[in-house]
């Protein structure tokens, strides 16, 4: 299970990258457009229909790289004043309760891309976007997404009983203060306090 989490973790890293590329060429484009627009009185057209699908898109394929590095928020007011094995039973069912909201919302976007492959539906905008071609994409980053949890939730478990707090915590728990102290030492190139006054 640890070798098909690292295959997951390589896919959504690649998918944030991917969707980080497309908001900027996003952005770059709506620039283009309104300046385009107020100083020749020419349009792109269509850079705000096309910006709707990549910001979707590329929010669907950050949320599986996002519950893996555990940067989901979360309210710890309460869960840091229990003990480390009811962190556990909590941090796992707190990935249940999003379960109960990303599968149900998966599969209705399935349903929803069905219909759009099956009639060949066109957005209402001169562009005539096929729809099923930005929702397959969609889709497409929920799915990973629910596939992410599934494996995370079943290593947190299988951790969990065998009493493996740390390790539920590696994998599910809150990011602590020191762990986004610490990367935010890393990100700068310094490994300590000390060093960096150095």
């Amino acid at each position: 299970m640890q070798k098909l989490l690292a295959i997951n973790t390589s896919v959504a890293r690649v998918l944030v990258w991917i969707g980080g590329a497309l908001l900027i060429a996003s952005a770059f484009m709506v620039t283009l457009d309104v300046l385009l627009r107020d100083f020749v009185g020419v349009t792109l057209g269509g850079a705000d229909e096309m910006s709707g699908y990549v910001f979707a898109i590329s929010t669907a394929w950050a949320l599986p790289y996002a519950l893996i590095c555990r940067t989901n928020v979360r309210i710890d007011a309460l869960y840091l004043l229990v003990g480390e094995r009811f962190r556990s039973v909590l941090d796992i069912f707190g990935l249940i309760l999003l379960g109960a909201f990303i599968f149900p919302l998966t599969w209705r976007v399935w349903w929803m891309l069905e219909d759009s492959y099956k009639f060949w539906t066109k957005s209402i905008t001169p562009l005539q976007t096929p729809v099923a071609i930005p929702q397959t994409l969609w889709f497409a980053g929920l799915l990973l997404l629910c596939l992410t949890l599934l494996l995370i939730v079943t290593m947190s478990l299988t951790r969990l009983v065998r009493g493996d707090d740390v390790g539920v915590r590696e994998l599910a728990g809150a990011r602590t203060i020191d762990e986004e102290t610490q990367e935010s030492l890393s990100s700068s190139g310094s490994s300590s306090p000390i060093s960096a006054d150095r």
